[in-house]
């Protein structure tokens, strides 16, 4: 009698066991991606946002942790620790990335070459790919302005660039320099100039940086 109430039981355990839903795999579509800013403290961080659709299927939340998601950004791996509600889900995915272990990454992301982007996982012993695709947000060079004796720069990067060179202007040279707000405009201060020489043409030999990224050298004509 008992060995047929565990026999019961047993079976009663297995068809409970047959009835629980199952956890479908979500869905991931990239939408986009933009630069979010700089830090400078403690230390430079280029902040990047990926604009992601999510689909969960199942009638629960589901914790991408449990999935072991990462998002991959060239040479960096991120965990996601984000739970999925039911149905569907727009989310900005921010990653910070650092001189000390992404400064490839970053100056890649920084120029027409771009990086590649992936979110990742795995899933009963399955390795998942919910998207893999390729980002790049190359800078902009800035715009040069006259105005009487000013010359004016404008940024319309979403970060902050700090310039300097030299502008030559009608056979003489004169050191200049400006902070660049993030799609902001600045005024060059010009080393040594002199009021007689702001109608003649010339160029600017500039350098632009953004501290602990990116360096890169242009010639604006006047």
């Amino acid at each position: 009698m008992k060995a047929f109430f565990r026999t019961g039981f047993l079976l009663v355990l297995l068809a409970l066991g047959a009835c629980a839903p199952q956890t479908l795999t979500p869905e991931a579509r990239f939408l986009g991606a933009e630069l979010r800013g700089l830090e400078l403290s403690p230390s430079p961080a280029l902040l990047l946002g990926l604009r992601v659709a999510f689909h969960n299927p199942n009638p629960f939340p589901l914790p991408l942790s449990a999935l072991g998601a990462r998002l991959k950004v060239g040479e960096v791996a991120v965990p996601l620790d984000l739970t999925l509600p039911p149905g569907a889900k727009e989310e900005v995915l921010l990653v910070r990335l650092i001189p000390q272990n992404a400064l490839n990454t970053a100056q890649a992301l920084l120029s027409p070459q771009g990086v590649e982007v992936a979110l990742e996982g795995r899933t009963l012993g399955r390795e998942l790919t919910f998207f893999r695709t390729r980002v790049a947000l190359p800078l902009e060079p800035p715009r040069v302005r006259r105005a009487g004796v000013n010359f004016f720069l404008e940024n319309p990067n979403p970060l902050p660039l700090r310039v300097e060179g030299r502008l030559v202007l009608l056979g003489q040279s004169f050191r200049v320099e400006a902070d660049l707000p993030a799609r902001g405009e600045g005024r060059l201060q010009v080393v040594g100039f002199r009021p007689g020489l702001e109608r003649g043409s010339g160029r600017l030999e500039l350098t632009l940086e953004i501290p602990g990224f990116f360096r890169q050298t242009l010639v604006l004509a006047l």
